[in-house]
């Protein structure tokens, strides 16, 4: 899910991707962090764990396992969230009646900060995917939170799809396209091959599990998901039927970036893998409208 692993080890240590930027407010409503400004933030307020195994560039390190990450991180954690809801707030308001955006928006937050230490040890900033699984704990608070105001997962997951157009939106063309060339570079192709050695080893159960694919006519770069961190989460949360909306900003990541993603089948949808195929220059053809109708959820 929205794994691109081609962001330097500044990015990773971090603790942020990218997709982890998605501040308060939709276009016109509020500031929005670009990805670059919230990485600098991010390394002087998050800096890395200093328990985390160390990295070795291209590739990734093992991650070692760190329990108390979450804890260690709460303010953060719940300052980055606050600020998600602050936007959702405001989608939800222009929907359903204001008091109970309102509410909504207050419950979500209530219940991340409840989900915070319980979340999966993926082993902290060592591990590439630690942000995600951290924005899979955002989507399970407030899908949780929106359900018990009538709305439905596609509603939170369109919410999420939406700040994140938004996040996009507010990223200057030729920065978007400079992210995304890097992908194609020698040094990524390595980097993936042994980010997915490592993950086949299967260190920690709530991670990922990738296998890396060879290039060819069709394609530049390739990899897929035997298994799917989120998916584990969302279906350990009681609400899996959210996952595959979930899966849908990695299109609008692509499309952004100019990375040619194409993507046939999904673990969220029941298949026995997630496709992961990019092609530097091709227009992405996939998003919500083209998605949502093969859904086979609510």
């Amino acid at each position: 899910m929205l794994h691109h692993p081609f962001a330097s080890h500044d990015q990773e240590a971090a603790g942020l991707s990218r997709r982890a930027v998605l501040k308060a407010g939709l276009v016109g409503a509020c500031t929005l962090l670009t990805p670059c400004a919230a990485w600098a933030a991010a390394k002087k307020e998050h800096p890395a764990d200093p328990k985390a195994a160390p990295k070795a560039p291209p590739g990734p390190a093992p991650a070692t396992p760190d329990p108390g990450y979450y804890m260690a991180n709460k303010a953060k954690f719940i300052a980055d969230f606050k600020g998600v809801c602050g936007g959702a707030e405001k989608w939800m308001a222009a929907r359903i009646p204001a008091p109970t955006a309102k509410a909504a928006s207050d419950d979500a937050l209530r219940r991340f900060e409840l989900l915070l230490p319980t979340l999966p040890d993926l082993g902290g900033t060592a591990n590439r995917n630690q942000p995600f699984i951290t924005m899979a704990g955002w989507l399970a608070a407030l899908c949780q939170a929106m359900r018990e105001k009538g709305m439905t997962a596609k509603d939170s997951g369109r919410l999420l799809y939406d700040l994140y157009a938004a996040d996009w939106a507010s990223v200057p063309p030729a920065k978007a396209q400079a992210m995304g060339a890097a992908l194609f570079t020698p040094a990524a192709q390595e980097s993936i091959k042994l980010w997915a050695e490592t993950t086949q080893k299967r260190l920690l159960p709530g991670d990922w599990v990738v296998r890396y694919v060879a290039p060819d006519k069709t394609f530049d770069v390739g990899y897929d998901y035997l298994e799917c961190g989120a998916c584990k989460y969302f279906k350990a949360q009681g609400v899996a039927e959210v996952a595959p909306y979930y899966c849908l900003n990695d299109f609008l990541a692509s499309r952004a970036q100019g990375t040619g993603l194409s993507r046939q089948h999904t673990i969220a949808q029941g298949d026995p893998l997630c496709d992961f195929r990019y092609k530097r220059g091709r227009p992405v053809t996939q998003d919500w409208n083209t998605e949502t109708p093969k859904f086979k959820v609510g």
